[in-house]
C-alpha cells in the first residue's frame, strides 16, 4: 500500500510479487529495449506449443481406399481398325467371352501393363494370341452374314459398321457387301442401325455400346450396377448390363467421382478439404483432412469433398482441423476446451472438436490485449497503465511487456504521465507543476499540495481543483468583459482599418474604442478615462481559498482596483495631469499626422492623442507632469490595496499599470489637443533654432579644432625631421672616429710589425761584414730618396764653392763621416775608411 501522501518526485513502482498474489508467472515484465517482442511473453503461444498439432497430413496415403492411380479399364478395339470393332462386337455375343479375357488379362498384368501403349488394347486382344483366335473361331460360328454376289445383299461403306440380329443377340459387319443368308430366318438387319459412321464418340445398337475415350478423358460407365472406369480408347460391350454415364476431361475438371472413385487435382497455392476415412485404434473413422497440391485418388464411398481454399487465407477451418496463420505484428485470440489461447507469429495447426476463432489482434495499434482472463499490457515511456488486481487499484508506469492470466484483472485504461491528476479508486497520481499548486481535501479537511509528484491511497483524500499561483493581470474597465465582448465586433471594421494604417496610438473621440477604460471624474469634475492593468497573483493559497472563492477573486480584484483608482482620480485636478510645462525637441506633430487616417487628415478634426503604451520605442513618453502624476498614483493605489489584500486574503497586489488617458470630453478634447499642435509647433521651431546654433557652434569649433591639429601635426613633423637628422650625425660622427680608430690601430700594429721584421733583418743582417755595409747603404739610400720627395727643381751647386750648404751633395768623405757617426749608435761595428 501507499502512503496517504508522498512527496516524492518520482512514482515509485511495486513489485510484481506484492502487486500479483496469485503466481509471479503470470505476469512478467520485458525490458524496454523488447518493448514489442512478444516472443518472451508465457502467455503467447508459438507453433511449437503442446496443444498444437505438430504436423498437418496433407495427402490420403493413409486413408482407406487410397489409389495410386485410378482403376482404369483398358479397351479391347483398336480404333484405328474398323473390323477388330464388329469382331469383338461378335465375339461378346457369348457370355464367357468376356470373363475369358478378364481371366488372361489377370494372368498377364505386368506384361500388359508394360507393353500397352495409351490408346490401344491389351496384349490379350492380340489377334495372334490363342485366345483371341479361338473367340473368333467361335464368333464366326454364330455370326450369319456372308459375301453377296454381285449387286445383292447389304453394303456397308468404309468407316461405318451395320448391325443385325439373331436369335436376340446383336452382331455387326464392316464395310464391304454383306446378306444373311447363313440364317436367313433367324437374322435380320436393325433398323436405323445399318451404316452407322465410326466417327461417332458412343453407338448404342440393342445391347451394343461402342465408347471411344478420347486422349485426356476418362469415361464413366455401370456395368451390372458396379462402377467401371474407362481408360482412352474404344471400348466394345455387348451384354445389355453396360449404361454409359459420362465422360471428363481431365484438364477441365478438378474433382469428379463415379461411385466409389474419385479424382482430386489441387493447384499448387491451394488446399482441398475433404473427409476420408482412417482406421484410429482399429476402428475406421471419417475426419476431415487438408489435402495439399498434386493429383490424389481414393477409393472409398465414405469419401466427401467440401471446396477448394486458398493457402494465404489466415484462417482455415475444417472440422476439427484449424490452421492458423499468424503474421507478423499480429496475435490471434482463440478458445480452446473452454480455455483462452492466445497464438503468437507462425502457422498454428490445431485439431480439436471444441475449438472457436475469435480474431486477430494488431499489436501495432493497440497497447492492450484481452481475451477472456487473459490481459497483455504494452506500457511505453510516458504512458501509465491503470488496471484493477483482487478489486484493488494498480498503476503500472515502468516501460515494458506484461501479462495477466486472471479473473482478478481488469485494465481500466492508458494515462498520460505529464497529466496533473491520474486517478483510479482509492489510489491517485497528483503532479502539481511549478507555479500552482492543488486544492485538496483529506477527511474534509483542506490541504493544500505544493509541486511536485504526490501519491495517495485514501477515498476520502479528495482532489478538488488546481489554483496557479502565477502572476496575472486584468484590464480595469468599467465595462465588465460580457459587454466588451458583446461590442468587439461592431468595432472590428475600425480596428482592423487602424492596424492597416500602420498607427500604434490611441485615437480618442470614439465609443467603441472606450469600452476598456475606466471612466471617473477629477476634482474638477471633469470626466476622464484610464487605460489600466492591474497585476496579482496568490501568494498564500490557504488563505485565500478559507477566506474567499477563488472563482471569484478577479471580480474583487477589479472592481476594489476599479473603486481605487476612482477616488485617486477624484482628488486630481485635470491641470495636475494633462498639461506640460516643460518643452522638449522633438517630431511629434508629423508623428501625429502621420498616424491619422485620411478621414481624419480632409476632414480637419484632430481628436486629442495619447500613447497606448509608454513602454512603446515609436509612442512619445508622457509629459513630466502627467508622467509625476502617474507615478503618484502608482504608490498611492498600492499603499491602500497592497498590504490590505496580502493580510486579509493572502494575494499579492504587485503593480498597476497605467498606459494611457483620455478626456471624455470632446470638445474640451479637441481644444487641448490644439494647444498640443500649437506647443508641438513651439516646440519644433525652437528645437530648428536651437539646432542651427548648435551646427554653428560645432562648425567653427569643428574649424578651430582642425587647425589646432594640423600645427599640431606640422610641429611634431619638424621635432621628428630634426630629430632624425641629429641622430644622422651622431651615427655618422660616432661611425667615422670608430674607422679612424680602427685604422691607427692597424697602422700601430702594422708599425710594429714592420720594425719587428727590420729589427730580426738588422740583427740577421749584423751577423755578417758584407751584410753590415749593404744595410747602411740602404738607409742612406732611403734617407736620400726621402729627402729628395717632392723637389720639382735642382739646382746644381759646385761643392768645391760652398760645402757646407744644405743643398750640396755628400762626398764621400761626408758619406764615411756620418757612417763613422751611425757605428757609435751600434749600427756599425767597426769604422772602414
Amino acid at each position: 500500500t501507499y502512503d496517504l501522501i508522498s512527496k516524492s518526485t518520482e512514482i515509485n513502482q511495486p513489485k510484481m510479487s506484492d502487486v500479483f498474489p496469485f503466481s509471479a508467472s503470470n505476469a512478467t515484465a520485458g525490458s524496454n529495449k523488447e518493448a514489442i517482442n512478444f516472443d518472451n511473453l508465457k502467455l503467447v503461444e508459438k507453433p511449437d506449443s503442446p496443444l498444437n498439432s505438430s504436423f498437418l497430413n496433407q495427402t490420403l496415403k493413409d486413408c482407406k481406399g487410397y489409389l495410386k492411380k485410378l482403376p482404369l479399364q483398358s479397351p479391347n478395339a483398336h480404333s484405328k481398325i474398323s473390323y477388330t470393332i464388329a469382331n469383338m462386337v461378335n465375339i461378346l455375343t457369348h457370355s464367357g467371352a468376356d470373363a475369358s479375357f478378364q481371366k488372361e488379362k489377370e494372368d498377364n498384368a505386368n506384361a500388359n501393363s508394360q507393353d500397352r501403349k495409351e490408346g490401344e488394347p491389351d496384349a490379350v486382344f492380340d489377334y495372334n494370341g490363342a485366345l483371341m483366335k479361338k473367340e473368333l473361331a467361335k464368333a464366326k460360328s454364330r455370326t450369319s452374314h456372308t459375301n453377296a454376289p454381285g449387286v445383292l445383299g447389304h453394303v456397308v461403306k468404309p468407316g461405318f459398321i451395320s448391325f443385325y440380329t439373331k436369335n436376340g443377340k446383336t452382331f455387326a459387319t464392316t464395310e464391304g457387301r454383306w446378306w444373311l443368308m447363313k440364317s436367313p430366318v433367324k437374322s435380320h438387319w436393325m433398323y436405323g442401325h445399318r451404316n452407322v459412321s465410326l466417327d461417332n464418340d458412343h453407338i448404342s445398337a440393342g445391347e451394343v455400346h461402342i465408347i471411344r475415350i478420347l486422349p485426356g478423358e476418362v469415361g464413366l460407365i455401370r456395368a451390372q450396377g458396379t462402377e467401371v472406369l474407362l481408360d482412352v480408347g474404344t471400348h466394345v460391350f455387348n451384354s445389355g448390363t453396360v449404361s454409359l454415364i459420362g465422360r471428363y476431361a481431365y484438364s477441365n475438371e478438378k474433382y469428379f467421382h463415379h461411385g466409389r472413385y474419385h479424382y482430386l487435382r489441387v493447384e499448387r497455392g491451394f488446399m482441398a478439404k475433404v473427409w476420408t476415412v482412417v482406421s484410429l485404434d482399429g476402428v475406421d473413422t471419417v475426419v476431415p483432412r487438408l489435402i495439399g497440391q498434386g493429383v490424389h485418388f481414393i477409393d472409398n464411398h465414405m469419401f466427401k469433398f467440401d471446396g477448394f481454399v486458398k493457402c494465404s487465407e489466415r484462417v482455415i477451418e475444417h472440422g476439427s482441423i484449424h490452421r492458423i496463420a499468424v503474421v507478423k505484428g499480429h496475435l490471434a485470440k482463440v478458445v480452446q476446451e473452454s480455455k483462452n489461447r492466445i497464438l503468437g507469429e507462425g502457422d498454428h495447426i490445431i485439431e480439436s472438436t471444441d475449438f472457436q476463432f475469435i480474431g486477430f489482434e494488431d499489436v501495432t495499434k493497440t497497447n492492450c490485449i484481452q481475451h477472456g482472463t487473459i490481459t497483455i499490457l504494452r506500457v511505453t515511456k510516458g504512458k501509465i497503465a491503470l488496471a484493477w488486481n483482487n478489486s484493488d487499484p494498480l498503476f503500472i508506469s515502468e516501460p515494458g511487456m506484461y501479462e495477466f492470466d486472471s479473473p482478478d484483472f481488469t485494465f481500466d485504461s492508458f494515462r498520460d504521465a505529464e497529466e496533473n491528476l491520474i486517478q483510479l479508486g482509492s489510489k491517485k497520481i497528483v503532479q502539481v507543476q511549478t507555479g500552482q499548486v492543488a486544492v485538496t481535501y483529506d477527511d474534509g479537511l483542506l490541504k493544500i499540495l505544493h509541486n511536485g509528484t504526490h501519491e495517495i491511497n485514501s477515498s476520502t483524500h479528495i482532489i478538488h481543483r488546481f489554483l496557479s499561483t502565477q502572476e496575472k493581470s486584468i484590464r480595469l474597465a468599467s465595462l465588465s468583459a460580457n459587454e466588451r465582448k458583446s461590442r468587439k465586433q461592431s468595432m472590428q471594421s475600425k480596428t482592423n482599418s487602424l492596424l492597416e494604417s500602420g498607427a500604434d496610438f490611441y485615437i480618442g473621440g470614439g465609443t467603441d474604442a472606450d469600452s476598456d477604460l475606466t471612466i471617473c471624474e477629477t476634482k474638477d469634475l471633469v470626466k476622464v478615462g484610464i487605460r489600466a492593468d492591474i497585476f496579482y497573483s496568490i501568494s498564500d493559497p490557504q488563505k485565500c481559498i478559507l477566506k474567499i472563492d477563488t472563482d471569484e477573486l478577479e471580480d474583487l480584484v477589479r472592481e476594489t482596483a476599479i473603486a481605487t483608482l476612482t477616488n485617486i482620480i477624484r482628488s486630481t485636478a485635470l491641470n495636475q495631469i494633462a498639461q506640460s510645462k516643460n518643452v522638449s525637441a522633438g517630431n511629434t506633430f508629423d508623428r501625429i499626422k502621420d498616424a491619422l487616417p485620411n478621414s481624419a487628415k480632409t476632414e480637419g478634426e484632430t481628436p486629442f492623442i495619447v500613447p497606448v503604451s509608454p513602454t512603446n520605442a515609436d509612442a512619445p513618453p508622457p509629459s513630466a507632469p502627467m508622467a509625476e502624476f502617474f507615478d503618484k498614483t502608482h504608490d498611492e493605489f498600492m499603499s491602500k490595496l497592497h498590504d490590505d489584500f496580502h493580510l486579509r486574503y493572502g494575494v499579492d497586489i504587485s503593480n498597476i499599470r497605467i498606459e494611457a488617458f483620455k478626456i471624455m470630453d470632446n470638445d474640451l478634447a479637441e481644444q487641448i489637443s490644439k494647444h498640443a499642435l500649437t506647443t508641438a509647433q513651439i516646440e519644433n521651431e525652437m528645437a530648428n533654432l536651437e539646432g542651427m546654433s548648435l551646427i554653428s557652434t560645432q562648425k567653427e569649433k569643428t574649424a578651430a579644432e582642425v587647425r589646432n591639429i594640423s600645427a599640431l601635426a606640422e610641429a611634431e613633423a619638424l621635432k621628428t625631421a630634426a630629430d632624425a637628422e641629429n641622430q644622422r650625425k651622431i651615427d655618422a660622427a660616432m661611425a667615422e672616429g670608430e674607422a679612424l680608430r680602427i685604422k691607427a690601430k692597424a697602422e700601430a700594429e702594422s708599425i710594429k710589425l714592420k720594425a719587428a721584421a727590420e729589427a730580426e733583418r738588422a740583427e740577421m743582417i749584423a751577423k755578417t761584414d758584407l751584410g753590415k755595409q749593404e744595410a747602411l747603404l740602404a738607409i742612406y739610400s732611403d734617407m736620400v730618396v726621402k729627402a729628395n720627395k717632392g723637389v720639382e727643381k735642382v739646382v746644381y751647386l759646385d761643392p768645391s764653392v760652398n760645402r757646407e750648404s744644405p743643398f750640396a751633395l755628400s762626398t764621400m768623405h761626408n758619406l764615411n763621416e756620418d757612417l763613422h757617426a751611425l757605428t757609435k749608435l751600434g749600427i756599425v761595428s767597426s769604422q772602414q775608411v
